[in-house]
């Protein structure tokens, strides 16, 4: 569907529109309110999907203006497009809130604070690696302090949240001689085509998770290797992720060219994420660029070779050596199971990695994160947390698995407050430490 950028009532000219075939497609069936985290926690008609697209189309036709009580119950959204699942009419509701998203951004309808801190981390930080690390050397070096406990004990309510979701040391996971070394049943329902004997494959490091958690970059790298992949050098820089949940697509669209054009130079087959928010934004390039845009096809044709970790590794998969000796839970990250609609894949790579201590969450509803969604809405953001872990304790499991940095650190930090004694790891160190 291509990007609408003509002046139409309240909206501002050169700046992205939600497109009137999109907001037709809602028939508002209602299918979309019990998939919706904010519907069912606030129960308001305006901060569910149908709600905010008939707020969309009024601002269109010009029946309310784009104002701050629009931006508002915009931003309430998660945009974890739990709605793309449940809807039968394929609403694209994650391209309308982006799109318009950027006109808010453009009119300048957020809070003042907001638009100066994301400025600072989305334009000045996330686009410079050296940058990004240098800031986050700290936190990471905080990570390690042994009396770190202590210290969030004396620090403000707010800034516990934030603490408790740094990155910390972990050790190695518990392995055991696999009993079985054969595949499980669901391997063969994989949708993935099997990739040619040593395809090239370039990974992304990105932003937050080079900084952050290096190591999951590592063991990335460490699983494409085993299951058979050349790797081609690493692209180091953002994605642009960050900037188009926030409505900034003229800083996404630098990062989107940059990326494309490394990707490009490599010579590599496929271009592999670790993260499901980056995975999706990936794919989904060509949004960024107007039809007529020479960007636009190389964008698509881009995201014709992009591929989450499991996707490029359940269809290469042999039988484990190793399997966990923990009870799993694997988490469904909202752009992985809903974005990209991967869900599969990861399960057939954590099932074949647990053997038989594999037990099924049962509700793939989002935890709170959605990037900084935890630091924008932190009441909402904890409600969706508590609800999750009270799912995850109901499982009995001991170690949940998940594909998105944003879905670790935030499970992370409600299993450290709640002091639940369970483990949550990336799918990466699963996956590199059992096949």
């Amino acid at each position: 569907m291509a990007i609408d950028t003509e002046k139409i009532g309240n909206y501002l000219p050169g700046v992205a529109v939600p497109s009137e075939e999109g907001l037709n497609l809602c028939t508002h069936c209602g299918l979309c309110l019990n998939a919706c985290p904010t519907y069912r926690v606030i129960g308001n008609e305006i901060d569910s999907p149908r709600g905010r697209i008939f707020m969309m189309r009024q601002v269109r036709e010009e029946q309310m203006p784009l104002n701050e009580l629009v931006a508002e119950h915009l931003y309430v959204c998660l945009d974890c497009r739990a709605c793309e699942t449940a809807c039968p009419s394929g609403v694209p509701y994650g391209e309308l809130v982006e799109a318009a998203r950027a006109q808010v951004e453009a009119a300048g309808l957020t809070p003042r604070t907001w638009r100066l801190s994301r400025w600072l981390f989305n334009v000045l930080v996330l686009p410079r690696p050296w940058l990004t690390r240098l800031i986050f050397f700290v936190p990471r070096l905080y990570a390690r302090f042994p009396w770190r406990a202590a210290v969030r004990r004396l620090l403000p309510r707010k800034l516990r949240a934030f603490e408790a979701s740094l990155p910390e040391p972990r050790a190695a996971l518990p392995v055991q001689e696999a009993q079985s070394r054969l595949m499980p049943v669901s391997a063969s329902a994989t949708s993935a085509s099997r990739p040619p004997a040593g395809a090239k494959a370039m990974a992304l490091t990105g932003c937050v998770m080079e900084a952050m958690l290096p190591h999951l970059n590592r063991a990335t790298e460490s699983v494409l290797r085993k299951a058979g992949y050349t790797l081609a050098p690493a692209h180091t820089g953002c994605c642009g992720a960050l900037n188009v949940h926030a409505g900034e697509r003229r800083e996404a669209q630098r990062m989107a060219k940059a990326l494309i054009e490394s990707f490009e130079d490599s010579g590599a087959d496929y271009f592999v994420s670790n993260s499901a928010g980056c995975g999706a934004q990936l794919k989904e390039y060509d949004r960024l660029f107007d039809a007529g845009d020479p960007w636009h096809e190389r964008a698509r044709t881009f995201a014709t070779h992009v591929l989450d970790l499991s996707q490029a590794v359940a269809p290469r998969m042999v039988p484990p050596k190793h399997t966990l000796e923990a009870k799993v839970t694997y988490q469904d990250a909202c752009h992985l199971a809903h974005a990209q609609k991967i869900r599969t894949e990861p399960r057939v790579l954590v099932q074949a990695a647990a053997g038989t201590n594999f037990c099924e969450l049962g509700n793939d509803q989002c935890c709170g994160s959605a990037g900084v969604y935890n630091f924008t809405h932190p009441e909402m953001s904890n409600e969706l947390l508590r609800q999750k872990l009270e799912q995850i304790e109901a499982t009995g499991a001991e170690l949940v698995v998940t594909g998105n940095p944003g879905c670790l650190m935030q499970l992370r930090r409600g299993v450290a407050e709640r002091g639940m004694n369970v483990d949550v790891r990336h799918i990466a160190e699963v996956l590199d430490a059992t096949l």
